[in-house]
């Protein structure tokens, strides 16, 4: 491997991660989706050429961003985070829901601190919080106001309005720790797809098909979901129910990975199987549904994980 190769692709990576990352910034609404794909470039450089040279790549990306502006700088550190985490989890035979909880997990450590070092106390964070809620919410209103909604649920709705920012900021830590797990896995996804040789070398799970969360999780799920209904204690029941959600997001994939392995054992066309997650991403019902797959797959085994492991064939 030549130096002039490694500084090729180095150089190309970090324009590469640098533009993606500017673009998603400063493009509304179609540029948001570009930001989960930013890591990528540095991840498979670092893949490719070392876990050292990734880290230098990350480092020269987050200076460089930080003399372009300090909101850019720090939303890019975030990111450059979390592909750091990852690099440092890879090859070490972690589980695959270890990786990606533990590299979040560190996201929302590293952000929570960083918020309130520059806000003092978490009741200035949460005044914060609450108004920037309160702009887009009164932004959405408008937004549906100019496309004819009706006016008496308009009306409604700018009655819920303050209910309905309230409970988002009681479950912001759960919302934010959903969306870094989403951001992880579909790095993950693609470097699952870029490196298919080195699927163990990322997370020691074997199929994801026949992936299961961890069986104790299910009394924590239990237990927080009682304890939303103890009167009184409401610092307790914020962490219930941000701790309720966050387990619900385990049995959810748990319970995507059961419909994934029943659409490849039946053959499920690929259209009819693409149909299936647009309904279990935007429909309610559907995402219920799924959610209560995973969890109650600890008692069906629906999958009949339990029986292949008792197999001998299985065994050897």
């Amino acid at each position: 491997m030549g130096r002039l190769e490694v500084i090729k692709s180095f150089s190309l990576s970090l324009t590469f991660t640098v533009l993606l990352f500017l673009v998603g910034v400063a493009v509304p609404f179609i540029g948001i989706l570009l930001i989960p794909l930013v890591p990528q470039p540095a991840l498979a450089f670092g893949l490719e050429y070392g876990k050292g040279k990734g880290v230098a790549l990350l480092f020269l990306a987050t200076l460089l961003l930080f003399f372009a502006g300090k909101e850019l700088g720090l939303g890019y550190s975030l990111l450059a985070l979390m592909m750091g985490l990852l690099l440092f989890s890879f090859g070490r035979g972690w589980s695959i829901e270890a990786v990606v909880a533990g590299t979040a997990a560190g996201m929302i450590a590293a952000t929570s601190a960083v918020l309130l070092h520059f806000f003092g106390t978490l009741s200035y964070l949460q005044h914060a919080i609450r108004e920037v809620l309160k702009e887009n919410l009164e932004v959405s209103l408008r937004v549906y106001e100019r496309i004819g909604f009706p006016g008496e649920g308009m009306e409604i709705l700018r009655e819920r309005a303050p209910q309905t920012v309230e409970v988002v900021l009681q479950i912001m830590p759960a919302l934010v720790f959903t969306s870094f797990v989403i951001m992880i896995l579909i790095n993950l996804f693609f470097l699952y797809r870029r490196f298919p040789d080195r699927h163990s070398f990322f997370a020691s799970t074997g199929d994801l098909r026949e992936w299961k969360s961890p069986e104790p999780l299910v009394w924590c799920f239990i237990l927080s979901g009682f304890s939303l209904f103890l009167p009184g204690w409401e610092l307790l029941r914020t962490l219930a129910i941000n701790l309720f959600l966050v387990i619900a997001v385990f049995y959810f994939f748990q319970g995507l990975a059961i419909v994934a392995y029943y659409f490849h054992h039946k053959n499920v066309p690929f259209f009819l199987r693409g149909l299936a997650y647009v309904l279990i991403l935007f429909e309610q019902v559907f995402t219920l549904f799924v959610v209560g797959l995973g969890l109650f797959d600890l008692w069906g085994d629906f999958r009949r994980l339990k029986k292949k492991d008792l197999n001998p064939s299985g065994i050897s």
